[in-house]
């Protein structure tokens, strides 16, 4: 792990297992960030490297959430559930192309340049190799061009009715039914502002406000604004579980 932080990957988050069992992919930032290199270490151990030209979000969802023909996702995802199983953690580090790499006046994608010599030097677990590559490699193609679509019709939603004090105080409850899909008390969650919009805020996750620990999504007066902005009181917010410390929320029916 030491190279690759030597290199300027850094770490930007983790997997863990809901209640259910089920992966749960933690970041603390870059959720947006494209063209980067990932990989998932665990004990100081490189287990996997990979490349996306998508928001980083979007492709650890298909690890979180694989399709039933992605093998390489179904793959990865069972290798990161029995490491989390046994109580192993697993870190994702990233490496960003900052754009500046360029060869006789053309951009060089980093991301795309260092991936396969990474995985021929540093021979990580769950990489593969030789033909077996080959056949990964088209497999990932394939699922960049559904994954963002699937993303969106895979996502948990649920409504909320923006009463006077939600409208005010720029708060909402979760449901207990979504409880256990957002991250602990006090926990730093990310707020997306629209259906279609990279704008966010800040906020964070309160579990001592409501007497059974379902989530508060605390906004303060920067999600109280957008709402007076946005919406009507006793109208209706659409919330988006991105993963358990990123939300997007817009107002229904649009």
């Amino acid at each position: 792990m030491n190279r690759l932080l030597s290199m300027g990957f850094r770490n930007v988050g983790n997997w863990t297992l809901t209640t259910q069992k089920k992966l749960s992919c933690n970041l603390i930032s870059d959720h947006y960030t494209q063209n980067v290199l990932y990989s998932f270490v665990s004990n100081g151990i490189i287990k996997y490297i990979g490349k996306t030209s998508m928001e980083l979000i979007r492709r650890m969802y298909g690890y979180q959430n694989p399709g039933p023909s992605q093998s390489t996702n179904i793959r990865v995802n069972k290798n990161i559930v029995q490491l989390l199983d046994y109580e192993q953690p697993v870190d994702i580090l990233i490496l960003v192309d900052n754009g500046l790499l360029k060869f006789g006046g053309y951009r060089i994608n980093l991301a795309a340049g260092l991936e396969d010599t990474l995985i021929n030097e540093l021979d990580p677990i769950w990489n593969f190799s030789g033909r077996n590559r080959l056949v990964a490699e088209r497999e990932s193609t394939e699922q960049s061009t559904n994954m963002v679509n699937e993303e969106r019709l895979n996502l948990t939603k649920f409504e909320v009715v923006i009463g006077k004090t939600y409208f005010k105080q720029g708060f909402f409850n979760v449901s207990e039914i979504y409880s256990s899909e957002l991250g602990p008390d006090k926990a730093i969650i990310e707020i997306l502002l629209g259906q279609n919009s990279n704008n966010s805020i800040l906020g964070y996750i309160n579990r001592s406000a409501n007497i059974n620990g379902s989530p508060r999504i605390m906004g303060g007066k920067s999600l109280a604004d957008w709402i007076k902005r946005n919406l009507m009181i006793n109208e209706t917010l659409t919330v988006e579980i991105i993963s358990s410390v990123s939300i997007r929320i817009y107002k229904s029916g649009l």
